[in-house]
């Protein structure tokens, strides 16, 4: 539960993973997050965002590079006034950007370019999104746009009045399906729920980690097989915190790359 005192609160499913460079990251997020959420500088209801709050049929994504773009500071967290989002899908099993199409999301992308944390094409597994990142921007980009069709919830995190959103839509409103699913109700604004205020992060910060083992262990709920994964992995994550762990302990400083550039993984995704 979220007590009333708690501006916002990050949740983790118990087998995440994350880069051990995740301050950084998130202070990145923060940046692009303040684009998609915070008015112009000097305004109070003016955006950056032309499709903001509600895109028209003929409008296109636009992209605000972090670095370059401005919006007005916020007041009671680095990632936005508490009082303009729901939630941030930071872990996740794919997604894919809003459209136009979608009617009720607004379209804008903040871009984060040359971001050392993120592997090249070749090992970025997008799951259950598309290719639109892969294909559509730079390699090691990282993008934050509106949640759409996110899947699992491997890292969120809620401000206080997207918690009270979720546990009215999901406690007393209706409850469907998995959580992930109702979660996506609500970010998506489907099964007659209003759209709440939720943003993502492509690739995501925060993932599940696959141990040496049998893949039949790698969850209770999906079929991974029965082959035997001999090398630990985690998805789109570099500097694994899990992988790296051994190291610091030891307080070695020579961290394992598992998606280093220019090479080519062995590795069979599942």
């Amino acid at each position: 539960m979220v007590e009333q005192n708690i501006a916002s609160a990050l949740v983790l499913e118990d087998d995440a993973d994350w880069d051990l460079r995740i301050k950084s990251q998130m202070q990145d997020f923060a940046r692009a997050s303040r684009l998609l959420v915070q008015p112009i500088p000097g305004t109070s209801d003016r955006f950056l965002d032309p499709s903001y709050p509600q895109p028209s049929n003929d409008q296109q994504p636009r992209n605000f590079e972090v670095g370059k773009e401005q919006a007005a500071e916020p007041t009671s967290s680095p990632y936005g006034d508490i009082d303009r989002w729901d939630l941030f899908w930071l872990g996740h099993c794919g997604c894919r950007f809003p459209r136009a199409s979608d009617i009720n999301a607004p379209l804008g992308r903040a871009v984060i370019l040359n971001d050392t944390t993120v592997p090249e094409p070749q090992h970025v597994a997008m799951q259950f999104g598309n290719d639109e990142l892969v294909t559509q921007y730079p390699a090691h980009t990282r993008v934050v746009s509106r949640a759409r069709m996110n899947t699992c919830t491997l890292g969120y995190a809620l401000s206080l009045p997207g918690a009270r959103r979720l546990l009215y839509e999901l406690a007393l409103h209706k409850m469907t399906g998995t959580t992930d699913m109702m979660f996506r109700s609500v970010c998506d604004g489907t099964e007659g729920r209003t759209i709440g205020a939720c943003l993502t992060v492509q690739p995501q910060l925060f993932q599940h980690h696959r141990p040496v083992g049998s893949r039949s262990s790698f969850s209770d709920i999906s079929d991974h097989g029965s082959s035997y994964n001999d090398r630990a992995f985690t998805k789109n994550i570099r500097w694994s915190v899990r992988l790296n762990f051994p190291k610091l302990l030891d307080g070695e400083i020579d961290y394992i790359d598992f998606f280093k550039d220019g090479e080519h993984s062995n590795i069979g995704f599942t």
